[in-house]
């Protein structure tokens, strides 16, 4: 198949990139700064319109959106995750394009209401409401070489002393980013309108997942590791409003609230 895949310079969508095409499928990658000559350019803040989708869609058999920020205004949070898959959604069913597959994330149903929900869940929603038979993939926690979370993860098992929200005991049940390219590559095979969740075999606290990454990466389990400290709620919600200040979007308030909700 020819696919078209938005948000292929990111760290779900470079997997998504390898496995579809090491299965011999040709992939246009959309970025909003092409680097190969088969790439598009795109703007997901600009990009709202079907009538913006629609010429880069000539000769294309599939859709996946993997598409996804942190961090942002509203506006923009809304654009990138609703809008714009919305009017890609429409382009594709105007151009008879039956196959899409929307990356999304596991709780956005839940009764957490972050923005990043919201938005992802708005996506969803206009997505189906031009494609009611677009398959939608919610992967949890994903972690893998690369990975923005796993890196801080990884750097948090260097600390000489952990202290972690509720002593590192809320549940996770992280998945590997090739489970979820894979897992992408089949609902391509067998787009019915499903959602799927994509998760790891297991939920474990965080403090016991800090100590699986810190074993994949050769370290003897620091002792800090099998006594995590526990930190107030006031001093991590005070370190993830500073942390917005600084060029990331992986520790922020409504990470947090995701992650110990």
């Amino acid at each position: 198949m020819n696919i078209l895949l938005t948000g292929a310079s990111g760290f779900v969508g470079r997997a998504i990139h390898q496995t579809l095409t090491a299965q011999g499928h040709t992939v246009v990658r959309a970025l909003r700064k092409p680097s190969e000559p088969t790439d598009i350019s795109v703007n997901f803040e600009q990009d709202t319109t079907p009538q913006a989708w629609l010429p880069r869609l000539q000769n294309i058999d599939a859709v996946v959106n993997a598409v996804g920020i942190l961090g942002g205004s509203e506006a923009a949070m809304m654009a990138v995750h609703a809008h714009a898959p919305s009017a890609l959604a429409q382009a594709a069913a105007q151009a008879g394009i039956q196959t899409f597959v929307q990356v999304s994330a596991l709780g956005v149903d839940s009764a957490l209401n972050t923005l990043y929900y919201r938005s992802k869940l708005a996506g969803e929603q206009g997505i189906r409401a031009a494609l009611p038979q677009a398959a939608v993939l919610r992967p949890s926690l994903v972690f893998g070489h690369g990975g923005d979370s796993s890196k801080m993860f990884m750097q948090l098992t260097c600390l000489p002393l952990l202290a972690l929200p509720l002593a590192g005991k809320m549940a996770v049940q992280p998945v590997h980013v090739s489970d979820v390219a894979a897992g992408v590559a089949a609902l391509l095979s067998n787009s019915q309108g499903q959602t799927v969740h994509a998760v790891g075999a297991q939920a474990l606290p965080l403090a016991d997942y800090l100590k699986s990454l810190a074993v994949q990466l050769g370290r003897r389990v620091p002792f800090k590791l099998q006594a995590v400290l526990p930190m107030p709620m006031f001093a991590a919600k005070w370190s993830a409003q500073l942390a917005q200040a600084l060029p990331q979007h992986v520790w922020t308030p409504e990470t947090l609230a995701m992650l110990v909700a």
